[in-house]
C-alpha cells in the first residue's frame, strides 16, 4: 500500500470516528472517571490521615505546625467529601477534582519536606520519626505521579508499571513493619519479633523489585515477573493478616503499644490496596500457577519465609 493510500484510509477512519464518536471516546471517558474516582477515594483519605498523624506527633508548643497540619486535614476532608458525594460524574468534573487534588498534594509535599528538614537539623522535636515523615512524603509523591499520568493520558509500559508499583509498595510494607516494631511495647516480645521478621522479608522483596524494575524498562512482561508477583502476594497476605490481628487487638485494648487504632487501620488499608494491585498484576503476568501453596501451615502473624 502506498503512502497516499494509507493516508487516505486513515482520513476515512478518522471521519467515521467523528460521525460515530460514542464507542471509543465513551469507553475512554468511563475508564478515566473510574480510575480517577478510585484513586481519589483511596489517596485523599490517606493524605487526610497523614495530616492527623503529623499533627499528633508535633510538640505541643509548635502550634504553628499543628495548625498547618489541621488545615491540610480539613482541606483533604472537604475534597474527599465531594468525591464521595459524586453520583454520575462527568469527565470534566472528575478532571477538575484531579487537578485540585494534585495542587493540594503538591502543597502538602512541600509542608512534609519542610518538617523533615527541620527534624534532620534538630530544629523540631516531637514524636514523628524522620523515616515516617519521609515515608508519608513518598506516598504523597506517588499520588502526584499517578494523578499526572491520568491527567496527561500517557501510559507507562505495562512491565515497567508492574515493577514500579511492586518496588514502591514493598518498601512501604517494610517500613510499616519497622514502625510497628518500634511502637509496640518491648514487653510484647512475640509481636516485636514478628514485625522485625516482616521488615527483613520485605526489605529483601524491595531489593529484588528494584532489580526487576531496572531490568524491565520495556513493554515486555518477562516470565520471572509472574513468579515474583506470586511470592509478593503470599508475603503481603501474611503481613495483611498480621496487621488485621494487631488492629483488632489494639481496638480491644488487648496489646501493649503506642499505635493509635487509626494508624493500625491505616497501614492495614494500604496492605489491602497493595494486594488489590498485585491481583491485577497477577492477571497480567499469569502468576496463578505460582500461587499453589508450597509452604507448610503457619500460625497467624508468622512470615512464611525462614529468616
Amino acid at each position: 500500500m502506498s503512502f497516499k493510500d494509507s493516508a487516505k484510509r486513515a482520513e476515512v477512519k478518522s471521519e467515521e470516528r467523528r460521525k460515530c464518536p460514542d464507542n471509543g471516546d465513551h469507553h475512554h471517558d468511563e475508564k478515566f472517571i473510574r480510575e480517577s474516582v478510585n484513586l481519589l477515594l483511596f489517596f485523599l483519605r490517606i493524605m487526610k490521615e497523614h495530616a492527623i498523624f503529623l499533627r499528633l506527633g508535633f510538640p505541643c508548643n509548635r502550634t504553628d505546625l499543628i495548625n498547618e497540619a489541621r488545615e491540610f486535614e480539613q482541606r483533604f476532608d472537604e475534597l474527599l467529601t465531594i468525591v464521595r458525594s459524586l453520583e454520575r460524574p462527568t469527565r470534566s468534573q472528575v478532571r477538575e477534582l484531579d487537578e485540585e487534588a494534585l495542587a493540594l498534594t503538591e502543597e502538602f509535599i512541600e509542608f512534609k519536606t519542610r518538617v523533615l528538614n527541620m527534624i534532620l537539623r534538630c530544629q523540631l522535636g516531637g514524636f514523628n520519626f524522620p523515616l515516617f515523615v519521609d515515608h508519608i512524603r513518598r506516598e504523597a509523591m506517588e499520588f502526584v505521579r499517578l494523578l499526572r499520568a491520568l491527567l496527561s493520558g500517557v501510559e507507562i509500559p505495562e512491565a515497567e508499571q508492574i515493577a514500579r508499583e511492586e518496588a514502591f509498595w514493598s518498601r512501604i510494607m517494610a517500613e510499616h513493619s519497622k514502625f510497628i516494631q518500634h511502637l509496640i511495647d518491648p514487653a510484647e516480645g512475640q509481636f516485636v519479633e514478628t514485625a522485625r521478621r516482616f521488615a527483613r522479608e520485605f526489605d529483601e522483596i524491595w531489593v529484588e523489585a528494584l532489580d526487576l524494575l531496572s531490568m524491565t524498562q520495556s513493554r515486555i512482561i518477562v516470565p520471572v515477573q509472574a513468579r515474583f508477583t506470586a511470592d509478593t502476594i503470599r508475603a503481603t497476605r501474611d503481613l495483611r493478616d498480621f496487621k488485621e490481628e494487631l488492629r483488632d487487638l489494639i481496638a480491644d485494648c488487648r496489646v501493649l503499644s503506642l499505635i493509635p487504632e487509626l494508624l493500625a487501620d491505616h497501614v492495614l488499608r494500604e496492605a489491602e490496596h497493595f494486594l488489590m494491585l498485585l491481583r491485577k498484576h497477577c492477571k497480567r503476568t499469569d502468576c496463578e500457577p505460582f500461587l499453589a501453596d508450597r509452604f507448610p501451615p503457619k500460625t497467624i502473624g508468622e512470615p512464611r519465609r525462614n529468616q
